[in-house]
Formats: structure tokens, sequence, C-alpha cells
């Protein structure tokens, strides 16, 4: 059970991380402005991205150091489409249900919160989460995010980087 909280925790950062706006293999095009929220989405491909994530956990009690995993490396696919780029498209198929707030985003850099995450509620674990994405072009990307867990009265601190490369247009259908 613990190990499946675990998961979740780190399926919510992964999939908080990189979306895409369009199929074509070697441009995105030029980022959309929102002009109700003077937001860009991410100019990025939209489709299946291949992606590393690895966090570093503090203030973990005893019990949990184990379950965790803090510093390893986890590899997974992220599948996101273009409606998604003016919120946070990295917070879908999580299992996780955050309020998330994009602070800024111009296009290549994107600043967002998600407050009142359900990391395991039915545990009494409740995260928040904070973090960057960076896009370097339309095909690659990084991120960091830091998130903070209540658990059960323990409050745990987590840094997370992740680093995303596009792998095609479409997506798997379990992805989607």
């Amino acid at each position: 059970m613990r190990r499946m909280a675990v998961l979740s925790v780190f399926c919510i950062l992964i999939a908080a991380l990189f979306a895409q706006t369009q199929n074509d293999k070697t441009k995105a095009p030029a980022p959309l402005r929102n002009e109700v929220d003077n937001l860009s989405p991410l100019n990025v491909q939209t489709g299946l991205w291949q992606m590393t994530e690895t966090v570093t956990w503090a203030g973990l009690p005893p019990q949990m150091q184990s379950a965790m995993n803090s510093g390893v490396s986890i590899k997974y696919q992220s599948c996101v489409k273009q409606a998604d780029l003016n919120s946070n498209p990295w917070g879908h198929g999580s299992g996780h249900s955050c309020k998330w707030t994009t602070l800024t985003s111009n296009g290549t850099d994107m600043s967002i919160e998600g407050d009142n995450c359900d990391f395991g509620n039915q545990n009494g674990w409740v995260a928040s989460v904070k973090g960057t994405i960076h896009v370097s072009d339309p095909q690659h990307g990084t991120g960091a995010m830091d998130v903070t867990v209540n658990a059960n009265g323990q409050t745990m601190h987590g840094h997370a980087t992740y680093t995303g490369v596009w792998a095609a247009a479409t997506c798997p259908a379990e992805l989607n």
C-alpha cells in the first residue's frame, strides 16, 4: 500500500511536467497569447513524451525512508494534448486531484502551483506542489518541482527534477 502511495506521489510529479502544441515533428507553432490571463501556452509538440524524473526527499520518518526511493530516477511516458497547454497540462492522468494554477507562462518557461493535491487522501496524505518548466526547443524540456506532503501529521519535503524528450505525434491508446 505504501509503495502504491509513493508511486502516486511520483506520478503527480511526472504528469505535472511536459506538454506539446502540435503534431508537426520539426517545428511547433509560435505561442498563442491568452488575453484573459496574459499567459502563453508552452511552445512544444503534442503527442508522446519520454520522461525521466528524480525525486530527493527530506524529513522522511524512518518507516517511510525505504518506500520513498529518494534519489532514484524513474522513466515514464506522458501524453499531452494542445487543449491542455493554458493550464497545467502535466496534471492530467496522474490520479490526483490538484487545484492547479499557472502563475506565469511565456511559451518557453512556465511556473505552476498545485494545492490540495490528493496524494493518498484516503490515507491522510495531502500535498502542495510548486515548480517551473523550461522548454529548450519544441522537442526537449526540463523542470523542477518542490513538493510538500502532509501525511498523518508528518511533513515530508521533496525536490523533483525532470527531463523530457518528444517521442511521437500520437500516443498509445492506454495514455489517451
